[in-house]
């Protein structure tokens, strides 16, 4: 389902491998950060029963947040969408 985390008193959700925040620079930072993530280390693991938990820890870690509320999803659908992101890019 998703993870709302607090990053300095604003409030960011993660879901479905993307984040959203009414603070548009937060929202861009968290998204670059995950991406920059994903390609320094391939991202959650292949066996993650619940990646999404796994991204935001890592970036409330990386970013000086907390994570507020966890709500497990689908694991396959969080699954594929951290696979489909670990994916080499062919320009």
């Amino acid at each position: 389902m998703g993870v709302m985390a607090q990053f300095d008193g604003r409030k960011a959700f993660l879901r479905q491998g993307a984040w959203m925040s009414a603070d548009h620079a937060l929202e861009k930072r968290l998204n670059e950060a995950t991406e920059t993530w994903i390609r320094e280390t391939g991202g959650p693991p292949l066996s993650d029963s619940d990646p999404e938990r796994t991204v935001a820890n890592t970036m409330t870690a990386r970013l000086g947040g907390k994570v507020l509320i966890h709500q497990p999803g689908d694991p396959h659908e969080s699954r594929r969408v951290y696979f489909e992101r670990r994916q080499m890019r062919l320009y």
